[in-house]
């Protein structure tokens, strides 16, 4: 499928996916997730950016997401820290009853992330699989997350524009100079921008990703 020039609406920065997220390792085998795995041993990290104006139009908005609130003028959020093996990628690694965030925690990533329900969501189904406690899971999250600069041209979801994954990906690098176009992915549904994957090792080190996420 050729890459089209994206349309970035009022709503939604939008981009063209060409199967950016249907990896294939080199053996034919497909990244599939390991659920309730043996949580720590992981191969790197995802950190991923949320394209809230797109969260909101296909989703957000009909269930009456904080984050879609017309007040927020949300762009770009902390989504999670997703642990990957190099094919493959945990979840929900634990046992027994659902492990508990703290609320002082959930506070100090208010304005980071989308709202309670998310963080809660985030720890359950990934954090548990970095053998971190809640509040190391989301420093270190937090750190990541304040690595990353976001680019002038994209930080204004109320601009209409025409990008391509190419071009969001390039926007990134510019505004990041340690950024190597094999640590980023952008991925897309319905034709607009949903969210921006940028790899770090498990010493929040830049470094490129594997094929879950390229």
């Amino acid at each position: 499928m050729p890459r089209r020039s994206p349309y970035v609406g009022t709503l939604a920065l939008a981009a063209v996916v060409l199967g950016t997220f249907v990896a294939r390792a080199e053996d034919g085998l497909r990244p599939h997730a390991f659920r309730h795995a043996d949580p720590g041993d992981v191969d790197y990290y995802a950190l991923v950016l949320s394209w809230s104006p797109t969260h909101c139009l296909i989703e957000g908005h009909e269930r009456g997401d904080y984050q879609c609130d017309p007040d927020r003028h949300g762009d770009f959020v902390l989504h999670g820290l997703w642990p990957q093996y190099a094919l493959g990628w945990p979840e929900d690694c634990y046992h027994g009853e659902r492990p508990w965030v703290p609320s002082d925690v959930l506070q100090e990533m208010e304005g980071i992330m989308p709202d309670k329900e998310v963080a809660i969501h985030e720890y359950k189904t990934h954090g548990t699989c970095t053998y971190l406690s809640p509040s190391n899971y989301f420093a270190k999250a937090r750190k990541a997350y304040e690595q990353v600069t976001i680019p002038a041209p994209l930080d204004d979801p109320a601009t209409q524009q025409f990008l391509s994954p190419e071009k969001i990906e390039s926007e990134f690098q510019a505004a990041n100079d340690w950024l190597q176009p094999d640590m980023i992915a952008v991925t897309c549904r319905r034709g607009n921008l949903f969210d921006v994957r940028i790899c770090f090792s498990t010493e929040l080190e830049p470094q490129p990703c594997g094929v879950n996420i390229n």
